[in-house]
C-alpha cells in the first residue's frame, strides 16, 4: 500500500520534471529566436516591412499622399510668389529709379570716391602707404586703378560711340539718352614730366603718386555752379583754389560752369607735407557732365590728383572737397568730400 502511494507520488514528480523541461526548451527556443531579432532586423523592417509592406513606418499609399499634398503645396506657394515679384515688377523701371535723389536713401548731396584702395588688405581702409622705387610695394595701388580705369578703355560698352558726344562747355549732348564723352588719354598731362598713366605706373614709382577722385552718381543730378562774384566772396573756399579759378575765368569765362575740385591735408602739419598738388585734366568736374540718367556707356569724369613731391616718411590726413552751390560738406556723413591717410616710404 505503501509502496503504492510511493510510486505515484514518483509519476506525477516525473510528470512536473518533464513539464517544466518542456518549459525550459520553449524559453530557450524563445530566447533563440529572441536573438535573432536583433536591432539590425529591427531598423531593416522599419526601413522595410515585408508583412505590412511599409516603407519607413508608411505604405506606399500613405507615401503617395503624402508627397501629393506637398507637391500641390508647392506648386500654390510657387504661383504666389511669381505673381506677386510679377506685379512688383510692373511698378519699376529698369532704367529709372522710382525714389531720386532727396525722396531716396542716397540724397541729393554727392559723395567724393578715390582711388587706389588697398583692397586685399582692409577693404574699409582710407589709408594710402606703399614703397616707391624699384622695390616698392605699390604694385596692388597701379592694378586697383587699372581695374576701375577698365571701363574707360574704347569699345568696353557695346555701340558706346553712338551714344557718346564731344562735349565742351558750349555743346552738350542733345538728348537725355547721350551722355558726353571722357577719353582716357586726358589723363596724360604734357606738361609733367611724371604722368597719371599705366605706362608711368600712375607715378608711384617716381613717388609722385597719383590719386583719382570721382563725384558718386545720383541718378537726375544737376550741379549748381558757383558765379564768379560768388567765388571771390565765398568765406570758406580755400583762398589756392580761388587763384586758380581766377586764372581759368581770365582765359575763358565760360569754363567756370565747373564743380570745383580741391586736395590739401586737413592741419598745418599736414598742408606742409603735402608739397605741390596738380589736377589733371580739369580743376573739377565739367557740368557738362551732368545729369546722369543712366545712359548707356556713361562714363563718369575722373580728376587725376598728383602729389608732384610730398614729404616721405610723415604720416599725413589730406582732404578732398568739392565745391558748388548745391553741395554741402559734412565730415561726419562723407558729403561733398572724401578723407583719407597718406604715407609714402
Amino acid at each position: 500500500m505503501a509502496a503504492s502511494k510511493y510510486n505515484k507520488h514518483t509519476m506525477v514528480l516525473s510528470q512536473f520534471d518533464s513539464f517544466e523541461q518542456n518549459d525550459k526548451a520553449k524559453l530557450a527556443q524563445m530566447d533563440y529566436s529572441n536573438e535573432d531579432e536583433t536591432e539590425g532586423s529591427d531598423l531593416g523592417r522599419f526601413v522595410f516591412n515585408s508583412k505590412t509592406r511599409e516603407v519607413l513606418g508608411r505604405t506606399l499609399e500613405a507615401w503617395g499622399k503624402l508627397w501629393l499634398f506637398w507637391g500641390i503645396f508647392c506648386a500654390l506657394l510657387a504661383t504666389v510668389w511669381g505673381l506677386s515679384i510679377g506685379m512688383f515688377f510692373q511698378t519699376l523701371d529698369f532704367y529709372i529709379p522710382k525714389y531720386q535723389q532727396a525722396g531716396g536713401v542716397i540724397g541729393s548731396n554727392p559723395a567724393l570716391g578715390f582711388r587706389p584702395m588697398r583692397g586685399s588688405d582692409d577693404p574699409y581702409s582710407s589709408l594710402i602707404w606703399f614703397r616707391h622705387g624699384g622695390a616698392g610695394n605699390w604694385d596692388e595701388l597701379r592694378q586697383n586703378m587699372n581695374e576701375f580705369l577698365q571701363e574707360y578703355e574704347p569699345g568696353y560698352f557695346a555701340n558706346q560711340g553712338a551714344s557718346l558726344t564731344k562735349c565742351d562747355f558750349t555743346t552738350k549732348p542733345k538728348g537725355e539718352d547721350e551722355a558726353c564723352e571722357f577719353n582716357l588719354e586726358w589723363l596724360s598731362d604734357a606738361g609733367s614730366d611724371i604722368k597719371c598713366i599705366q605706362e608711368e605706373n600712375f607715378g608711384y614709382y617716381h613717388g609722385k603718386p597719383c590719386i583719382m577722385l570721382k563725384l558718386n552718381r545720383i541718378y537726375g543730378w544737376q550741379p549748381d555752379p558757383y558765379s564768379i562774384d560768388e567765388i571771390r566772396n565765398h568765406t570758406e573756399m580755400p583762398q589756392k583754389l580761388k587763384d586758380d579759378i581766377e586764372k581759368i575765368y581770365a582765359e575763358d569765362p565760360k569754363d567756370i560752369a565747373m564743380v570745383w575740385l580741391h586736395c590739401d591735408g586737413e592741419m598745418d602739419p599736414d598742408k606742409e607735407n603735402i608739397g605741390t598738388v596738380s589736377y589733371t585734366p580739369f580743376r573739377g568736374f565739367p557740368g557738362y557732365f551732368f545729369p546722369y540718367r543712366n545712359q548707356r556707356g556713361y562714363l563718369s569724369p575722373v580728376v587725376m590728383v598728383q602729389l608732384k613731391n610730398p614729404e616721405p616718411g610723415v604720416l599725413m590726413n589730406l582732404e578732398c572737397t568739392a565745391w558748388a552751390r548745391n553741395i554741402k560738406h559734412n565730415r561726419a556723413r562723407r558729403t561733398g568730400l572724401t578723407h583719407f591717410e597718406f604715407l609714402m616710404d
